[in-house]
């Protein structure tokens, strides 16, 4: 993990999984806290370098590589934590996003493992959207919907900052996986479409680094592209009737994506389940039963 200095009080900790770090004052809040208890250590590590003492963590989603190091950092530090609400439930009880990716019954264990079954942090309260005060620094909780149900971006109106959590993806990312993950395709493009307005001039988000307004835009539309692109293949995935396994398949051929690991699959299914809905509240696909098979179609 390496500590990258963005302004003269905010530090981007990259690592697979970045975390933002605010400091004022001789005090520091940490913005996510990465994948699990080495996460949390390197971390600490890099806060008691600044010689400053930690305020408190605020977590932006509920996806294990974001929150899996809260419950180590809090019990090291005994610093409050704080989440937006939906998420809070998850980062209590983490075995509810395996449960939601195998459909609401207990996961199969290839869902169990860290990167999607994280330790649980019990928190110290939720974190509402807007200007608020929190720990002693004035901060922005933005809505950032789409990628997670309720996740939130935190910007620092006094240092321009702003830590834009899992918002969009760097190309390289989005290069790497192919099909990242989102729970509602529509959300997240609205997501996108909003930070062009936001008044901060660097942008730091949960993977790779940060990015000045300049070089974002480019960024922003290479995320929108891709989302649709996914989209528009999920579409053509139905020239007859087809179940979801099938989208899936076809869409992944297409793209020449090799899904190795079960829980990549699940992954990805979530995002396929994306598009369809897209798709359908747009009018375009529609569900039909046949012969005991839930099956997708072109309206």
């Amino acid at each position: 993990m390496n500590l990258v200095q963005l302004t003269d009080s905010a530090y981007h900790l990259r690592a697979g999984s970045n975390a933002g770090l605010l400091v004022q004052d001789g005090r520091a809040l940490l913005v996510d806290t990465g994948l699990d208890r080495d996460a949390a250590r390197r971390i600490l590590k890099h806060v008691a370098a600044l010689n400053v003492a930690l305020a408190g963590v605020l977590i932006t989603h509920a996806h294990a590589d974001h929150f899996g190091g809260a419950g180590e950092i809090k019990r090291r530090t005994g610093v409050p934590v704080l989440a937006p609400a939906f998420e809070a439930a998850v980062i209590e009880n983490p075995a509810l996003e395996p449960v939601y990716l195998f459909a609401g019954a207990q996961p199969t264990r290839e869902l169990q493992g860290k990167f999607i079954l994280a330790q649980p942090c019990q928190l110290d309260g939720l974190l509402p959207p807007g200007h608020q005060e929190v720990f002693g620094f004035e901060i922005d909780v933005i809505p950032a919907p789409g990628h997670a149900h309720n996740q939130v971006m935190v910007g620092w109106p006094g240092q321009r900052v702003c830590f834009a959590a899992d918002a969009y993806f760097p190309p390289e990312v989005l290069d790497k996986y192919g099909i990242p993950f989102y729970v509602d395709i529509d959300q997240t493009l609205a997501t996108l479409g909003s930070l062009p307005a936001l008044p901060y001039s660097l942008f730091a988000q949960g993977h790779g680094d940060a990015y000045d307004r300049n070089s974002l835009e480019e960024v922003l539309d290479y995320n929108v592209r891709r989302i649709e692109m996914i989209r528009q293949l999920v579409y053509d995935a139905l020239p007859a009737p087809a179940d979801d396994s099938q989208v899936l398949k076809r869409v992944a051929d297409t793209m020449e994506l090799s899904i190795q690991q079960p829980a990549i699959y699940y992954l990805t299914r979530t995002t396929i389940h994306a598009c369809l809905n897209s798709l359908r509240q747009a009018g375009r696909v529609d569900i039909a039963l046949d012969a005991n098979r839930l099956l997708w179609r072109r309206a």
